[in-house]
This record gives C-alpha cells, structure tokens and sequence, in this order.
C-alpha cells in the first residue's frame, strides 16, 4: 500500500525498517513469509505454489465490430465451495520497495497438475468492455480481457494479493534498485519476449501521447515524471541489461510499486515502435503473451478468446477456449444461468440467490466486500465544486434503509474508501448518517440548484439502478430535481475517462487490494483522477504514504487521508455491493477473489471435471 521514509527504514536495525512482530499483524501468513523474504527477513526465496448498444471505437484497440484470429486451440487452484471466505486483511507488500539491502523474490510458475487439456467455459458478464488496449484499459471488463491476452510482468495471489511470478520469474531488490528475471516466455506468434518490450510497454504507459490511465503507477520511476512531461527523451530508470534482464531504478520509494507491476502488460516492440499506441490496428488483433489468444469481438456481445499454444507455463491453459458473452442484466444473467444457457458469472443479481444456490448443477461463492459503491462528482461542475453539495447528497441517503430495501441482506452500508478487509481501513472513520433536514440546510445554503445535473450509472445493474432511482426521489425532498439516465456500461466508462460527465455511479474508484492506488485518484495529477479534485494537504499526505514502507508508520498517513476525502466527498463511498459468483460444478481449478477478475481471476488454472 503506501508510504514512509527510507532513513526510517535503515535507521531501525530491522529489514524493510519494520517490526516483524507488528508487520505480521497486517497480513495473511503466506503474504508476510514471501514480504519478509523479499526484505531479507527470511532465507526462503520461493513463494508457496498456487494449491451494449454502443461501445468505445475499434480505434485505440476498442471493440472492433468483428474480427478473426488465427486458428489454434497450473496446478488447478481451490476448488469452488459453496461460500468463499473472506482472504484476511491485507496490506501492500510495502517492504518490497524499501530502500534496504538486496533481496530475492522468485516464483516459479506452477506446473500442470490434475486437471486435463480441452472443453471452453462461456461467461456471462454484465457490462461491455471499453478496450482491450493495455496502455487504456481502465475498468474492470477490459482490465480482465488485457490479463488473458498480454499477462502481467508481477502477478498477485487471487485470495492473498501476495506477489507472485508473473512473466517476471523473480526479482531482486537493492534498496531502490529492481532487478526483474523474465520468464522464457514467447508472445503469441512464437517471438521471443525480452526485456527490450518490458522497457517499451513502460515507457508507452508513461508517454505523455498515450496519455495512460495507469501512468501514475510507474511514476515512482527515476525520470518517470521527465519523460512524461516531455522533458526527457528517455527514461533514465529504466534499463536493459541483456534480453531477459531489466533493471529498474526509482526516484524515491514507493510502497506499492511491487503491486502495480501487474499493470504491466508487455506488448511485442518490433510490432508497435514508432506507432501510435492508442489507435493502431495491432489492438484490433493483438499479439501477446497471455494465455489465451484474441479470435473475435462482437459489441455488446461475445468475445472469444483461444488457447496460446506457445505460453510460457507448460501445460496451461486447460481450456481449449473461453467465451466472454455481454448480457447487460443482471437478471437476465440469473436466468442463463439456471437454463444453462452460461457457465458462469460474476455478476449475476442477488435477487436470485436463493434460486440460484438451490439449482444442482452450480455452485455459489459470496466473496468478501471491496471498495465501496456511490456517486463520483465531477468538480468541473460549478454547483458539484461546491462541498456542501456533495455532502448534503450523503446526507439525503439512508443507506441503512437502502441496504435492508434493496441489497437483499447481502450488502450494507459504505464506509470511506479503503475495504474493510484491507489492514489500512479505518474502522474508527466516521461515517455520514441519514439526517434530510442537514441536507436541506446545505442545499439552501448552496443556493438555487439547478436542473441538468446528470447523476448516470450502467443499464442493467440493478443494485445500481435502484441506487439511482432511490437518489432521485431523495434529492427531490430537498429541493433538487436531477437527471437520472442508466446508460451501457462502456459509454458511461468512456464518460467517466474523458471527465464528461457529472455524477457518475457506474463503479467508483477506491482501495481493495492497496490503498496507495488513492494516489492515483485523488492526488492532483493522478492518471485516474476523474473527478477534477485537488487539495493540496491531501497530496501531501498521498506522497508521504507512498513512500512509507511499513504498515505501522501507514496507518497514521492513511487515518487521515480517509478523513479528508470522507469529508471532502469527491467520491461519496455510499453501499457495499453485494456479489454472487456462480460456476458450473462440471469446472474446477478455480480460486476466487475479491480483486478484478472474480472467479475468473486465473482461467487459465480451469479446467473441466470428468
């Protein structure tokens, strides 16, 4: 997750400047080992192995109407059970960026277990992805599909959010100094993946012309900030020592900068050089190093990925093929789901739990809540500048009652931007209680409201839809009458990246995994800062947790940065949202997970029983 100063880390006589004692409190067992171990704290170097009308353009590697690819068909994980724990609090392996002496990391790819070879999965999904571009993607539809067709150079535990081997078969930390082993790992096409396309994928992720979402993520990189400005022809962390070997140096430390290695997707040089990386027909039809390759994409409709022949963990994927189908109702998925018609979601509604938990042929998990849902304002909006505005909308909410009416006694009430699972959430945040007669107050105190104040979330959702439509009629009691529009999910995203828009509730940015990804939304020139806001003290606060490097000296830094925003209420965090994951039982080889993925996390670990 997030900060601290590297003098803090030193001048403590222990590893990564943290009290192991106090760390281990912070994190699942497994994730503390394989932290411990990166900071020197232990001699093991191996981490355990894994037990639609409308979409954005074909150009910038959006949905292309209709394409074809060429033709070509892990130790399988936990299981599926009827209900999923919650994976226990989690930290970002912040030691893992600490300014300390060298340490190791190495995951080796986990080896083809039980499971067999052949058959394909259809899923259902509610919204449409954007892009499949992985110097765009920016949400969580395109963010899977970008996972299955590039992979990542750092992967996380799907339960744990430890880091594991990804196309990075290890790693060496030498205080700010990151020494990555690639993978013998071949793109698609049978070329070769070297460290040269690590270093462009970065590099393109942090040119100011591809004007990435995900920059923010490699900001911490010595020169980083240069080169995106345009002051700097290259970026001087950043090199390569021979094809499977990069090494990369950073500025100052950075907590999470270990996690946000998974952004990076490597893309084949020789393929893009020279090219425009957000508009290129190559993103129409992509090479990559994933373990699916790209078939086809029908908006709003379905999107077939096959097996990569030439992936780099031998045996996987099982499958042979997935389907990634778009149903744009959460009921509808429900239905699919009980006529067989899918295999699986992540999505369906919680309306039909009970249905769904009683059909023979599924199982359900319920995984542990993520960062809250709510209304994202967009600050460029004289009336939505205004602070009291957007707390007298919390304030209009009772959200105890929109839980008991229409979460289905799954989901309850927000509370601030982290997750409660996570260690860094505050449990003493205050959080804003149902008060109409405060809300009419602010509203009259921020004058006349007007009436073309759009409030948009995405068609199909129900939970979300029914949020709208229970703001609508709350707001209307203080005097406010708003815009309510339901939209497709890629519209209302593409809405969202390009700031043109209000309110936005189709999924709001917070912290499941690592909470330093609140710099990146909230800091004033944060890649994913949608909402236009700034506060300088909050910036301060974001930067010092970005470099604090143990969960103690965290807490502090994130107790208060969760205060400001909860006040400030850029983002109102108003409900938990509830989801149901529902599998065939004719599929194994799955672990869920909370992050983006679900219970998709790793398809390529599925395979089909008997």
């Amino acid at each position: 997750m997030n900060k601290d100063k590297d003098k803090d880390a030193s001048a403590t006589g222990t590893q990564c400047g943290y009290s192991r004692r106090v760390f281990l409190g912070g994190v699942t067992a497994s994730a503390a080992a394989a932290i411990l171990a990166a900071c020197g704290g232990s001699t093991a170097t191996d981490t355990p192995k894994p037990a639609g009308t409308t979409a954005a353009t074909a150009a910038s590697g959006a949905a292309p109407t209709t394409a074809s690819g060429s033709a070509a068909a892990t130790r399988p994980a936990t299981t599926g059970s009827v209900v999923a724990s919650a994976p226990a609090a989690v930290s970002s392996p912040a030691a893992a960026s600490s300014p300390s002496a060298a340490a190791s990391t190495s995951a080796p790819a986990a080896a083809a277990g039980a499971g067999k070879p052949g058959g394909s999965i259809l899923i259902g999904t509610l919204g449409e992805a954007k892009t499949i571009n992985p110097f765009l993607q920016n949400e969580s539809e395109s963010a899977w599909r970008v996972k299955m067709l590039f992979d990542q150079l750092v992967r996380l535990k799907p339960d744990t959010f430890e880091p594991k081997a990804g196309l990075a078969k290890s790693w060496k930390i030498d205080g700010l100094t990151f020494t990555f082993t690639l993978q013998d790992a071949k793109f698609s096409d049978g070329s070769d993946l070297t460290a040269d396309d690590v270093a462009f994928t970065m590099k393109g992720l942090l040119a100011k012309t591809t004007a990435s979402p995900r920059a923010s993520k490699l900001s911490s990189i010595q020169g980083a900030k240069e080169y995106t400005a345009g002051s700097a022809p290259d970026v001087a962390g950043i090199k390569v020592v021979d094809p499977k070997t990069l090494v990369v140096t950073l500025a100052t430390p950075d907590a999470s900068f270990l996690l946000n290695m998974r952004y990076v997707s490597p893309v084949p040089k020789k393929l893009l050089d020279g090219k425009d990386l957000t508009k290129d027909a190559f993103f129409q039809k992509p090479v990559g190093a994933g373990p699916f390759i790209f078939v086809s994409w029908q908006v709003g409709g379905d999107f077939v990925a096959q097996r990569n022949p030439n992936y780099y963990q031998k045996g996987l994927p099982y499958l042979d093929k997935f389907t990634h189908r778009t149903i744009p109702d959460a009921q509808s998925l429900v239905n699919s789901l009980l006529s067989g018609d899918i295999d699986a979601s992540n999505y369906p509604s919680p309306a039909g739990a009970d249905k769904l938990k009683a059909n023979k042929d599924l199982n359900v998990l319920v995984p542990p809540f993520n960062s809250p849902d709510g209304w994202t304002f967009n600050l460029k909006n004289p009336w939505l500048a205004k602070k009291e505005v957007r707390q007298a909308v919390a304030y209009a909410l009772d959200m105890n009652q929109f839980a008991k009416d229409s979460l289905y006694g799954l989901g309850k009430p927000g509370n601030g931007p982290i997750a409660p699972g996570n260690a860094l959430y505050d449990s003493a945040l205050k959080p804003y209680t149902y008060d109409l007669d405060k809300a009419k107050a602010l509203i009259k105190q921020a004058g006349t409201p007007p009436s073309d104040v759009s409030f948009i979330v995405n068609k199909g959702n129900v939970l979300r839809e029914d949020f709208l439509t229970y703001t609508q009629a709350q707001l209307q009691k203080t005097g406010w009458n708003i815009k309510a529009e339901a939209i497709e999910y890629a519209v209302a995203t593409d809405k969202l990246t390009r700031k043109d828009y209000d309110v936005f509730g189709a999924g709001v940015d917070g912290a499941t995994v690592d909470a330093g990804s609140l710099y990146d939304t909230y800091a004033t020139t944060g890649s994913q800062n949608f909402s236009n806001y700034s506060n300088l003290q909050l910036d301060t606060l974001l930067q010092q947790a970005k470099q604090a490097l143990t969960v103690e000296a965290q807490k502090p830094l994130y107790k208060q940065i969760q205060a400001i925003i909860q006040d400030d209420a850029p983002i109102y965090y108003a409900w938990y949202r509830p989801f149901l994951h529902a599998v065939k039982k004719k599929f194994a080889g799955y672990t869920d997970s909370a992050d983006q993925g679900g219970i998709f996390y790793e398809l390529e670990q599925w395979y089909v029983n008997g």
